[in-house]
């Protein structure tokens, strides 16, 4: 068969027969829809992704060819459930991966790739724009044109919480597209700043920004960082840019579909307006209003509903998904609670929720683990899946070591191995420079990742006579090539460019941490390390995120901790090292592990057993959060569970959500 028409779709004939499900009737009303454009509205649980699958797997059955079904995500993991969604349905692997599965970021990045005519380097780390916004921030202050001056509050030089504040208004800016949707001709003035919401100094350094990251002109950027590829795009559109022509552009596309739909923002909305306006496509998008996660970023439930209908003219047709099939009653009646709205399951089994207080934070982790070890036979079955959810990443420390104490492998998503993240790593760089042993991190990468660490935390630079104008990257990158097959060059550097190319106060903060690590012991022993480097100043000075600064002193409060059972560096140094060697090997077994994640980074996914640790006052919600976001977190958490869920929370100082969970208290 052609592709399929309208009159065709229409047929209430289901031509895709999944084999490992039986669709109900929701799941089959929205798979043979014969509307055009298709909003499917659900629960958590309640086979979202799935049923987009289905929609994509009953085009393909009526004759469409898988290159012309576009899917967009918000994230990678939303596209890998979405792929394995598809073949779990029985679409074969080989039909599956011709499907065009990708997250908003990568589509626009291909499309820009088209017209700049080459990939664009990107930044993801607040530490590598932080540059370019202090740029920007002098380019405001020197500039001659400035109308307004008086108005301007000018940040002082080296104040991370600007950065980190101008970042996250630049994010809200992008997302929401505000200030290009609505400036048209106005003059950029302290009263137009207003209407938008903006400071006006804010917005005078972002157009600033924009106007460094561009290189002055409207060309191709020097540079991205997080999500600019998107709104890079939407600005093209919005400029009346024709894109169609570009080989990446799917003017080929029969069916278009969006996971995730709660998550658009308007930058989002542009380009998927414009796929609608320049296919000849269906279009179905899914969501769940109660897991806006991204508010900070321009992401509104909206776009799931009037913003659609606004923008095509004609029907938007609203499907259920009202039944979850994940998780039975009681952990429906759990989610009701949370999102405050009606709630159902028709899952065949139900889901144990257990609670398990402790009074001190320090018990949760062992509690965790405990639990993990009880589990571990049936880690053995491919079916079997346990997931342990944090809020932050530093809460992963001394679950990681617990695990591999038991032999217990697992993954993490949503950030590393608390042995991979830049100040541990920094830590043991210092170790090995103690030790002259850098060879016992057995492999390269890492090795890499610790050099790394030790120039950017200690601010160094490297200085070859001769080589005055080369870069800096190229010389590490020189630096780090000679690292690969002779490890113990880590000391020549630390001697030779490292303590002599940093301010006086920084290099007797280094030589007195090598020290203590060469002559001291104790259980002590990495506490007064940490204190000779001063290190929570180190932190304060070189990262920018205040819930960065939080996460690296949590992680290294881990270490101190886990380093107590030690009597010496050169004993840590190398049970750091077993500790690395012993998750990659736990790793590389076939048998099924568990997940340490960031809730964020589980959403569309599901597991056998769910872990939610910490629910202490002042972890969950994370301290100066928007509660709204915060609670949508927390439905997300929970609602990832099919037969238990297991929470742990603080005797003493429970979170709020504790209450909210647990429900009113039975009548007397």
């Amino acid at each position: 068969m052609n592709n399929p028409t309208r009159g065709e779709i229409s047929k209430a004939t289901q031509h895709f027969i999944p084999t490992t499900i039986v669709p109900t009737g929701e799941q089959i009303a929205i798979q043979i829809a014969a509307a055009r454009v298709i909003v499917v509205e659900a629960n958590a649980g309640a086979t979202k992704t799935t049923t987009l699958a289905l929609r994509m797997a009953e085009a393909w059955a009526r004759g469409t060819n898988p290159e012309q079904v576009l899917a967009l995500t918000y994230t990678d993991t939303a596209c890998a459930a979405l792929k394995a969604a598809l073949h779990a349905l029985g679409v074969p692997l080989t039909i599956a991966h011709r499907f065009r599965i990708q997250t908003f970021e990568s589509f626009s990045a291909a499309i820009l790739r088209d017209i700049e005519g080459s990939a664009v380097p990107c930044f993801e780390e607040a530490e590598q724009l932080s540059p370019y916004v202090w740029q920007a921030v002098l380019r405001v202050a020197e500039s001659p044109h400035e109308k307004w001056r008086s108005e301007l509050l000018m940040p002082t030089l080296g104040d991370n919480s600007m950065v980190e504040e101008f970042l996250r208004l630049n994010s809200r800016l992008k997302g929401t597209l505000r200030d290009d949707l609505e400036r048209q001709e106005q003059p950029v003035s302290p009263d137009y700043a207003e209407s938008i919401g903006v400071e006006y100094t804010q917005l005078r350094i972002f157009l600033a920004y924009e106007w460094v990251r561009r290189q002055g002109n409207g060309d191709k950027p020097q540079f991205r960082g997080v999500q600019d590829a998107t709104y890079d795009l939407a600005r093209l559109l919005l400029a009346g840019e024709s894109v169609r022509d570009c080989p990446s552009w799917p003017v080929s596309a029969k069916v278009i579909l969006v996971d995730e739909m709660h998550d658009l923002n308007q930058a989002m909305f542009e380009i998927l307006k414009e796929l609608i306006a320049t296919t000849n496509s269906f279009f179905c998008g899914v969501g769940d209003m109660d897991q806006v996660i991204h508010e900070a970023a321009g992401a509104e439930a909206r776009f799931m509903r009037t913003e659609l209908e606004n923008h095509t003219g004609g029907p938007v047709a609203h499907f259920p998904l009202s039944h979850s099939f994940r998780f039975g009653k009681s952990l429906a009646a759990l989610g009701k609670r949370v999102a405050g709205k009606p709630y159902s399951s028709m899952a065949e089994h139900e889901t144990k929720i257990e609670w398990v207080r402790y009074h001190d934070a320090s018990q949760c982790a062992p509690l965790v683990v405990k639990e993990a070890a009880l589990w571990k036979p049936k880690l053995k079955s491919k079916t079997a899946q346990y997931a342990i959810l944090l809020r932050h990443p530093y809460q992963s420390v001394e679950i990681e070591n617990g695990l591999l104490a038991e032999g217990i492998s697992y993954t993490t998503s949503g950030f590393d191995s608390y042995l991979m993240r830049p100040e541990v790593l920094f830590v043991r760089g210092l170790l090995a420079v103690a030790a002259q042993d850098l060879s016992s991190v057995a492999e390269e990468a890492t090795r890499k990742k610790v050099m790394q660490a030790i120039f950017y935390f200690s601010g160094a630079q490297i200085s070859v006579t001769g080589r005055e104008d080369e870069s800096q990257q190229a010389l590490l990158d020189e630096a780090l090539g000679v690292l690969s097959h002779a490890p113990d060059f880590l000391v020549h550097m630390f001697e030779n460019q490292i303590l002599r190319n940093v301010d006086a106060g920084m290099r007797r903060r280094l030589e007195a941490a090598v020290k203590v690590a060469k002559e001291q012991s104790g259980p002590d022993l990495l506490g007064r390390l940490l204190e000779a480097l001063q290190m929570d100043s180190m932190i304060n000075e070189r990262l920018l995120s205040r819930q960065r600064r939080l996460d690296a002193i949590g992680n290294l409060a881990g270490l101190k901790r886990a380093a107590a059972e030690f009597d010496t560096a050169s004993a840590y140094f190398q049970s750091l090292n077993v500790a690395e060697q012993s998750q990659r090997q736990l790793m590389g077994k076939k048998s099924a592990r568990v997940l340490i994640a960031s809730m964020a980074s589980v959403k569309g996914l599901e597991f056998e057993h769910v872990v939610i640790p910490y629910l202490d006052s002042g972890e969950f919600p994370a301290p100066r959060s928007e509660m709204g976001e915060e609670q949508n977190m927390l439905y997300v958490a929970v609602t990832r569970a099919r037969r238990a869920l297991t929470l742990y929370a603080s005797q003493e100082h429970p979170s709020m959500f504790v209450a909210k969970l647990m429900g009113p208290p039975p009548a007397p």
